[in-house]
């Protein structure tokens, strides 16, 4: 189980998983589904196939260093989102504390990329 929790792939299929479903289908409730707001559903579920992409389709070193590549940018998003108090079509970034459980969904898989960077 501890070896488990430590590869990416089940970090980065947990967060495929709650990205589609928090990101595209909450903000699409939230938003609602008009037209304007479309281009960021799409960009969001576009994002959870690359997500899915590199969970299924790659493995060991590779995958390790794609899961680092693709969340840690986004960690730093969300925390200067929350620092700078951004908003995203009218809606906090990272309002904190409920950023939390973005930062910390994105920081796994990156920080298990990074401790299997050079693993084969």
């Amino acid at each position: 189980m501890k070896d488990m929790i430590m590869r990416p792939k089940i970090w980065l299929i947990i967060l495929a998983i709650m990205h589609t479903f928090m990101g595209v289908i909450g903000s699409y409730i939230t938003m609602g589904g008009s037209i304007e707001n479309l281009s960021i559903f799409l960009y969001l579920g576009v994002v959870s196939v690359y997500l899915l992409y590199v969970a299924f389709m790659t493995e060991g070193q590779t995958q390790a260093r794609f899961a680092t590549v693709i969340c840690a940018p986004v960690i730093v998003w969300f925390v200067i989102g929350a620092i700078m108090k951004l908003e995203l079509y009218g809606v906090p970034v990272a309002e904190m504390p409920s950023g939390l459980l973005p930062i910390t969904l994105w920081t796994l898989p990156a920080l298990t990329g990074i401790m299997n960077w050079n693993s084969e």
